[in-house]
């Protein structure tokens, strides 16, 4: 995995050690992330720094990599490169919670060894678009644009109330 990082650690351990760790991950190792054909031969980038300050045990770190995935529009694939940073500050209950200081999200620490790639997997995915599009000169489907002025759009909106002006209209 990552220079002598096992994929599960006391996260609270590497901590108080003050450990670094830098190097890349198989995407295909993300199952929920990619197909292991998609992610055979790609890679993600990870940075991952432990330590202590404040009072918190935290990770800092950054992950980048380039993914394929379908553009939601003309259902082709594209490249997506992601690019998230991570500030995570450990917590066990509700309290800690609520002293966390504001540069750092809670990862809550409940077993004494924690899956690093699950907590890598769920940053890469929190990090990508919820609909991957191309962008829209590069999209193979052209979408025709209907922009509609103002004036228009003020004249063509039906109010509840125009039927019956209409209906009192009628009757005088």
């Amino acid at each position: 995995m990552l220079s002598g990082l096992p994929q599960t650690a006391d996260l609270y351990r590497l901590a108080m050690a003050g450990e670094s760790h830098a190097g890349r991950v198989k995407q295909s190792v993300f199952k929920r992330l990619v197909s292991s054909s998609q992610g055979a031969e790609r890679w993600v980038d990870v940075s991952l720094q432990f330590g202590k300050e404040q009072g918190v045990h935290y990770l800092r770190g950054s992950l980048a990599g380039e993914f394929v995935v379908v553009c939601q529009r003309c259902m082709e694939p594209m490249r997506l490169f992601v690019d998230a940073r991570l500030s995570f500050g450990f917590v066990r209950n509700k309290e800690e919670e609520s002293r966390l200081p504001e540069q750092f999200e809670p990862l809550w620490v409940e077993e004494t060894e924690t899956d690093l790639l699950a907590v890598i997997e769920d940053e890469l995915l929190l990090a990508m678009p919820m609909v991957a599009l191309h962008p829209p000169a590069e999209c193979p489907v052209r979408i025709e644009s209907t922009v509609v002025n103002d004036e228009q759009a003020e004249s063509d909106r039906a109010t509840p109330f125009s039927v019956l002006a209409a209906l009192t209209r009628d009757k005088h």
